[in-house]
């Protein structure tokens, strides 16, 4: 067989970031038909996910994320858990969708990490409304979802699948915390700066409140200021203000804070 040359995939890209989907639809067509190459099979697969030269088509989508997934990091499992979570190509399968999450969250995908850690703090699996999908052309990025406002209302909800959400999962503190945790760990480069931002501020938070069994202060409020201060994060921010007594308290600058508070929100 012949070996695939991966400039083909990159002349994919460079076709569909500059709007020839056809032409982009069919390089990533024969690199995953052809040659079996995963990260041809991914963007295949958001290609017939949001439309792009193709109708929409959950099942294909379904099909070809799932041959990423056997070869290809932590985003192919975590828009097939989605899509599991949805009902988009299938049927709707909570359970399937949570051990996709934790494998997505095994191999490093820092979306994964922080819903999981949100997950165990509610002690349910949830529709994460304003996420669409992670996509991978040209770089790895979250896709917003549309309409996510009526979604956040419950206008579009399936009342019958509300218990089966509870099932699957218990509040556990200490998972969620090791979540934040190894997503605030991730190498921060630009394209997940934001996401680990508020890993940091999620687990600052986590073990300021004691949500775990970890309960240091100290730690929390200073991880709460890295967030704010390197990562630009606003909630971390709006967090450490509403709290300045006890930031203080902590060795937090909270007059810098207030100040960097009113620059942001102007």
């Amino acid at each position: 067989m012949e070996k695939f040359d991966h400039n083909r995939r990159i002349k994919a890209d460079a076709a569909f970031v500059q709007g020839d989907y056809e032409a982009a639809f069919w390089g990533y067509f024969e690199g995953a038909v052809d040659f079996g190459d995963a990260r041809s099979a991914f963007n295949l697969a958001f290609m017939y996910h949001q439309g792009y030269h193709t109708p929409r088509n959950y099942v294909w989508a379904r099909k070809y994320y799932h041959l990423a997934s056997y070869h290809f990091g932590g985003e192919a499992k975590f828009n097939l858990a989605l899509m599991h979570m949805r009902g988009q190509g299938g049927d709707t399968d909570h359970r399937m969708a949570y051990d996709l999450m934790k494998a997505s969250a095994a191999e490093g995908c820092v979306h994964a990490q922080m819903y999981l850690g949100v997950a165990y703090t509610l002690g349910c699996i949830f529709d994460p409304v304003e996420t669409e999908c992670i996509s991978l052309i040209p770089f790895p990025r979250v896709i917003k979802r549309e309409n996510s406002a009526l979604l956040l209302s419950g206008a579009n909800s399936d009342p019958s699948l509300e218990d089966k959400r509870f099932e699957i999962i218990e509040a556990d503190g200490d998972n969620a915390v090791e979540m934040f945790r190894l997503a605030s760990e991730q190498e921060d480069d630009t394209y997940i700066e934001q996401e680990v931002g508020q890993a940091k501020f999620e687990m600052g938070r986590a073990i300021v409140e004691g949500l775990g069994s970890e309960y240091d202060p100290q730690k929390g409020y200073k991880l709460m200021e890295t967030a704010a201060l390197t990562h630009d994060c606003k909630d971390a921010l709006r967090y450490l203000h509403k709290n300045a007594p006890a930031a203080k308290v902590y060795g937090i600058n909270t007059r810098r804070i207030a100040l960097l508070l009113g620059e942001a929100e102007e």
